[in-house]
């Protein structure tokens, strides 16, 4: 979305509902759901990584995967919009800093969720603005898809939690080595809708090496501040990818990411859907880049002096103004917008 400023960022979030024809099949007025996609972009925190960019990368990931990963023929028109919907929220409200930092901290929602507390957190903020007067997208469904929809929604936000992708890995990878496997067996289904989110959670590891490089720098930053304030506050030695002592060792910590997470889970998407091919060469293209990192001891400071000319030439700097966005011009341009063109949400 490096090309993209912040209000064409909610253009593209319209316009994929648009080509995914969810605002005909489930009558979404235009205008409720512009102002839904702008509540959305300001309910995400300004924290390094876990932001607004990030929920939209992730629902553009989606949409690709729907789109040109096919995916949309597999699913029924409540799982794509509740696919979409989790993807842009999946992260709203992020404090940025993780599950583990909550209990540590004892925070209000680590004593609010038994589990899952930071995920619990986003789909209940994400029903709260929706339930907004003026905001409610969904106003025009049943209430038995309403309620199936935000059970469909809640499931993909939740399996956010890497901790729930570890305890379901092996089974994912299981059924996609098996030839005979039904995808459309109920069951089956839901785990697939859970690794094509996490899929698209970690999709940055898949990206082109300058964004790539870019990304960890901030994931980097992000979990260096949480382990700088476990240290001084909580007197705790944060964990390695978090201990900022280990920043000039972030190549080796992408080396391993990808090796101990990234690339099963890739391969065995490929394996349910070889059009997701893609996603794993991007992951091993970049397991040979940050591995030219490691042998070439690029330290943090290379790394973040590399990303400059990027950042500086890339239309996300203007994302500290928060200029907001004029609903009716937004409107004018979705109308002039040519049918067939889905180049807006491309990354």
């Amino acid at each position: 979305d490096h090309t993209l400023d912040r209000d064409q960022t909610v253009l593209a979030t319209v316009r994929m509902f648009m080509d995914l024809d969810l605002v005909n099949k489930f009558r979404i007025d235009h205008q409720t759901l512009i102002r839904w996609s702008i509540t959305v972009r300001k309910n995400y925190r300004d924290v390094m990584y876990h932001n607004w960019r990030h929920g939209f990368n992730v629902a553009q990931m989606m949409f690709a995967m729907l789109t040109s990963g096919q995916m949309s023929n597999q699913f029924t028109d409540l799982e794509t919009l509740a696919l979409l919907v989790g993807s842009l929220c999946h992260d709203i409200d992020h404090r940025g800093t993780t599950n583990q930092f909550q209990a540590l901290s004892n925070s209000p929602l680590a004593n609010l969720y038994s589990t899952s507390f930071m995920e619990y957190h986003h789909f209940n903020h994400f029903q709260t603005i929706s339930n907004v007067e003026g905001n409610n997208i969904f106003k025009s469904m049943s209430e038995a898809d309403y309620k199936q929809l935000m059970d469909l929604i809640k499931q993909v936000i939740l399996a956010t939690d890497l901790a729930m992708y570890f305890r379901q890995k092996k089974t994912f990878k299981e059924l996609a080595e098996t030839d005979s496997t039904n995808w459309a067996e109920p069951q089956n289904k839901a785990l697939l809708r859970s690794m094509m989110i996490t899929g698209c959670e970690l999709s940055a590891i898949t990206k082109p090496w300058e964004v790539q490089r870019m990304v960890a720098e901030k994931i980097a930053s992000e979990f260096f501040n949480q382990g700088d304030i476990e240290r001084d506050k909580y007197g705790k030695a944060p964990m390695y990818m978090m201990d900022r002592s280990k920043r000039d060792e972030l190549p080796k910590m992408q080396v391993d990411f990808i090796d101990n997470i990234c690339m099963e889970l890739y391969e065995s998407l490929e394996k349910a859907n070889p059009l997701f091919r893609p996603l794993l060469d991007g992951c091993l293209a970049n397991r040979r880049n940050w591995l030219n990192q490691v042998e070439r001891r690029t330290s943090f400071a290379d790394i973040s002096s590399a990303n400059v000319t990027l950042t500086h030439s890339s239309v996300t700097t203007r994302d500290s103004e928060d200029v907001e966005l004029d609903e009716s011009k937004l409107q004018s341009e979705l109308q002039h917008q040519p049918e067939e063109d889905p180049g807006a949400v491309e990354s």
